[in-house]
């Protein structure tokens, strides 16, 4: 989050691109829509239809960005590790992809910051690595590395009168009600996502690389909790996290576990089954307070919602990624 360190949680699974060239930059703009849901892929790997064009440029470290925002670039290490955070918010009124912070934290000392337009069914994410290849000779071949991205801040408006909700592009303390997100396992799962290569043997010289699906890396599984029922923990106060510490205490019916206890299942067990099951009752009320998802667009999980993506280089000057709508977006074989 701007001006703070976010948390960084562990990443099992990455996404590997490998830079096999291209020389033709794409318009920023939405493109290609045409009138119809029809969308037809292309030989470059992406499909056509409406769009959204994020360009990720790799930089050296001495390198005097203009941090004025707007446009549809962001200026990263060309070695070494950065953060891109991507910002929804649906009440805003935005209907482009606009570039809040165009520089990470090498160069300003905080994460780059993109804000994408509200989409209800999320979006497909393709990318591309473009430019010459292998570092300009033959060895060793320019790659990136993209991380699943990791929801560091999510909100819901509890003021719907607010005038000034639908500008929030950072959280604040009120009116905003804080969504607590279930770490741990069985309880959040990042969506899994397996190493993508690009064939550096399938083109020679300048040939095109094409692009792939990286949608999984903007997906999320898992439970979205409100706030207020972090209401204890190891130290016997709220601290952040959902846990079995937070499930209410009570006569359940147990055959093995003496009473009062946290066995909200009733399996015999204190456990994170209980902790589910609790989640589980918590979502059917007529004013839910915990909500499961399953590979949701992870910009769409609350009314504000504020993720980072990790991402290390490896000599890559230019990342092409582009955003198509879900709900205009067609495949046909």
């Amino acid at each position: 989050m701007k001006g703070r360190k976010a948390v960084r949680l562990s990443l099992a699974l990455i996404l590997v691109l490998i830079m096999t060239g291209v020389t033709q930059v794409a318009a920023a703009k939405p493109d290609g829509s045409n009138g119809t849901n029809d969308v037809i892929a292309r030989s470059n790997g992406f499909p056509s239809g409406e769009h959204f064009n994020l360009n990720i440029l790799g930089k050296k470290v001495d390198y005097i960005g203009d941090p004025t925002p707007g446009g549809n670039s962001v200026f990263i290490l060309e070695y070494g590790a950065s953060t891109i955070e991507y910002v929804t918010n649906k009440k805003s009124s935005q209907t482009e992809l606009y570039v809040l912070d165009p520089l990470a934290e090498a160069f300003d000392g905080d994460a780059a910051r993109v804000q994408l337009p509200y989409e209800a069914d999320g979006y497909y994410v393709f990318g591309r690595i473009l430019g010459k290849p292998n570092n300009g000779s033959i060895e060793p071949v320019s790659s990136i590395i993209l991380y699943p991205n990791q929801v560091i801040a999510a909100y819901n408006d509890t003021d719907p009168a607010n005038p000034e909700f639908p500008n929030y592009t950072d959280p604040v303390d009120d009116p905003l009600l804080a969504l607590g997100l279930i770490v741990g396992p069985n309880l959040y799962v990042a969506e899994e996502e397996t190493y993508v290569r690009f064939d550096p043997d399938s083109t020679a010289g300048k040939g095109k690389s094409k692009a792939t699906n990286i949608t999984d890396l903007f997906t999320y599984t898992g439970w979205v909790v409100d706030a207020r029922l972090d209401t204890n923990g190891p130290e016997g106060v709220p601290d952040g996290v959902i846990s079995l510490f937070d499930v209410p205490i009570g006569d359940y019916d147990s055959d093995i576990l003496t009473a009062p206890n946290r066995d909200y299942n009733n399996d015999g067990v204190e456990d994170e089954l209980d902790v589910e099951a609790w989640l589980t009752s918590q979502s059917l009320l007529d004013s839910p307070m915990s909500w499961y998802y399953d590979s949701e667009w992870i910009l769409n999980i609350a009314d504000l919602v504020i993720t980072e993506q990790g991402l290390v280089n490896d000599g890559t000057k230019l990342l092409q990624i582009r955003f198509y709508p879900v709900d205009s977006t067609t495949f046909i074989e």
